[in-house]
Order: structure tokens, then C-alpha cells, then sequence
């Protein structure tokens, strides 16, 4: 039961893609994003910029026993935790999600979908250098997926 560090989680929605990314160092973090693009390449494009370095993106700590993954993203707009069990495989997280922010619950599977080797160390793209085009969503909380997600409940 290994938590994979080389890619991302995704749990498509649908209109938004729910994203789990986690480092060697301990922290993890999450995004929603609008469906811009198929999901192979959005994977590639929040990739270039869902790092350490992102300002707004939602982050925090993480940790692993046996089987069982805890996670808590704190954005500006509030705190999400998110807990449950990683798939012998690796290739799955099976969580639930709980938001501060808004009291919504939910049960996903994300998805394990690897990096290319390049994209492992990638750093924030330099001056000049072509920006992603699909750019994270402040303060969007990653345990709600939709358009409506802030109106419901």
C-alpha cells in the first residue's frame, strides 16, 4: 500500500476535475478545475503548476499508516480533510472528504494518472515560458465538484 509521488490523483466530476497531488516532504495538495481539455492533458497541464511553489492552491499535511491516508488541505477559504484507504496497488485512494468550508461530505476514488519522468522535478514555469491553460481556482473547495458546488446544501 504505497502512496504514489510520481503523478497525480484525479476524480473527474461532472463539469470539474478534483485533484490530489502529495510530496516526499509530507505535504499534499488539491484542486478543482473546470473541464477544459480531456483529462490526459489536463492531468499535464495542472502538473506544471499544482508544486510547493503554487500560492493559492489548497495544502497541508498528509500521513500514511498501513493502508490509511489523512490528508488536510487548508486554502484561504477554509480547511478540507480528507481520510480513508489507499488501494494495494497504489493506483486508487478511496476517500472521504469532509469540507469546513461549507459542510459538504462526500465519498470519491481518485485515480492514480503518472507524470512523465520530466514532470516528476518540473519547477514553476521561468519568465517567457508558456503558462498552463488551465489556471487553479481560488478558493475553489476540492471536496465539491460542479458549477453549483458553493449554492448546494
Amino acid at each position: 500500500m504505497r502512496l504514489r509521488l510520481d503523478g497525480l490523483y484525479a476524480q473527474q466530476g461532472e463539469t470539474y476535475t478534483s485533484f490530489l497531488r502529495f510530496f516526499p516532504t509530507g505535504e499534499g495538495m488539491a484542486v478543482s478545475v473546470e473541464h477544459e481539455l480531456p483529462l490526459e492533458e489536463t492531468v499535464l497541464s495542472v502538473a506544471a503548476w499544482l508544486l510547493p511553489s503554487h500560492p493559492s492552491a489548497s495544502r497541508g499535511p498528509y500521513s500514511v499508516e498501513g493502508n490509511v491516508l489523512s490528508f488536510e488541505a487548508t486554502s484561504e477559504a477554509g480547511l478540507v480533510e480528507f481520510l480513508g484507504v489507499i488501494a494495494p496497488h497504489g493506483m486508487e485512494l478511496c476517500l472521504h472528504s469532509h469540507s469546513h468550508i461549507n459542510g459538504h461530505r462526500a465519498y470519491r476514488v481518485y485515480r492514480y494518472h503518472p507524470l512523465p519522468a520530466s514532470s516528476h522535478h518540473q519547477r514553476d514555469n521561468a519568465p517567457g515560458q508558456a503558462r498552463s491553460n488551465v489556471p487553479p481556482r481560488r478558493n475553489q473547495d476540492p471536496s465539491r465538484s460542479g458549477p453549483s458546488a458553493a449554492q448546494r446544501e
